[in-house]
């Protein structure tokens, strides 16, 4: 006679081992094919036409494609105004700003990660983050805008002022992780730095709005919200979580989030984590990918993503987006612009660009 606590035991260990091996039959393997070596971000050279040089500090810390991909989106999480960098080249072309975007001032939003639509709306997020309640206050900046056409030829796209709108974030999400029992110390070290916008492709569309968090960083975080009826500026906004995973360490050094991008494609989440130790010492970056059926089957514990790419061990990714157009490697494989922060005021080693062919298929039986 098997009593009925061992039945619901044996239940539960056949539940995990089919979950095992579902998770295993869906492995894939992944190949990235990078396009040359990582170019330095460049920037004009004042009082010269046509002439730019190496730029020294610009901590880029997120990504967006603009357009047609000639052009990218590169935030800089100590000033500001946003960056139009030219794809081919790096170079920066221009900067894009609105009256409605926080002020000017240095560390004024630390922005850490942006996203965009299927209808060309970009979302750009601050870290929620600051060693003082005024920094944490001015870091608290949840921001989605367009871009109006570029105006004759040869002209660059600029924002579109009418379109600017902000959003509350921040006490959402910590109801969301006060939510999980986390202490109040994990609470209060809440750093946002991955943002991505996942779509359903079938009608009526479905638009949510996916952020992750870099800590606390016991686990990668993420949380979702829906957006697909426009909120109203000023809204504020009620995350709940979403996605998690332990991404473990490199040399010791704890691995930590750093960019977030839905691929449609692969139907699943491009994930970075980066390496940095005490002494702005790098160790390593990590690519993994997580199908949406993997985070549907975990059912909200804890997910066991796919690990793509290991990268880069001297620098620190914080930036990724999906480029459009085929990507070389050919069927199966996506290109991506990847971002290099690599902390350029405290270290000496610029920020970089990075575009990579990243190819997924099923692994041979």
């Amino acid at each position: 006679m098997i009593l009925p606590r061992t039945r619901s035991l044996r239940r539960r260990i056949l539940a995990t081992a089919l979950a095992f091996l579902a998770a295993a039959a869906t492995a894939d393997e992944f190949t990235a094919t990078p396009s040359g070596a990582p170019t330095p971000f460049l920037e004009p050279v004042e009082g010269s036409t046509g002439a730019f040089q190496v730029d020294r500090t610009i901590e880029a810390s997120a990504l967006a494609t603009a357009g047609d991909g000639r052009y990218l989106v590169v935030a800089h999480d100590k000033q500001a105004p946003l960056r139009l960098v030219e794809t081919a080249t790096a170079r920066r072309v221009g900067t894009l700003s609105s009256p409605r975007f926080p002020g000017e001032t240095p560390n004024s939003t630390k922005w850490e990660a942006m996203a965009e639509d299927a209808d060309g709306a970009f979302y750009v997020v601050g870290s929620h983050s600051g060693k003082t309640e005024d920094e944490r206050i001015q870091h608290r900046k949840l921001i989605r805008f367009r871009l109006a056409p570029a105006s004759g030829p040869g002209g660059l796209p600029a924002i579109d002022d009418a379109s600017v709108v902000s959003w509350g974030l921040d006490a959402g999400l910590e109801r969301a992780l006060r939510g999980l029992g986390l202490p109040d110390e994990a609470v209060g070290r809440r750093k946002v730095e991955g943002l991505a916008i996942r779509e359903t492709a079938t009608a009526p569309t479905r638009r949510e709005l996916v952020i992750g968090l870099r800590e606390p960083d016991d686990l990668v975080r993420t949380f979702v919200v829906d957006v697909t009826a426009r909120p109203a500026d000023g809204a504020e906004l009620a995350p709940t979580p979403f996605f998690a995973f332990a991404p473990g360490a490199i040399e010791g050094v704890r691995s930590q989030l750093t960019s977030l991008e839905y691929v449609p494609a692969w139907k699943g989440f491009a994930i970075v984590t980066a390496t940095e130790d005490d002494r702005n010492g790098f160790h390593g970056n990590t690519l993994w990918f997580a199908a949406d059926d993997r985070i549907a089957r975990a059912g909200g514990t804890p997910i066991e993503p796919e690990k793509a790419w290991a990268f880069e061990p001297t620098m620190k990714a914080e930036g990724l987006c999906i480029l459009p157009g085929a990507a070389s490697s050919g069927p199966g494989s996506v290109r991506f612009a990847i971002a290099f922060d690599n902390d350029a005021r405290v270290t000496g080693a610029p920020g970089r660009l990075w575009i990579i062919d990243l190819a997924r298929r099923a692994k041979a039986e």
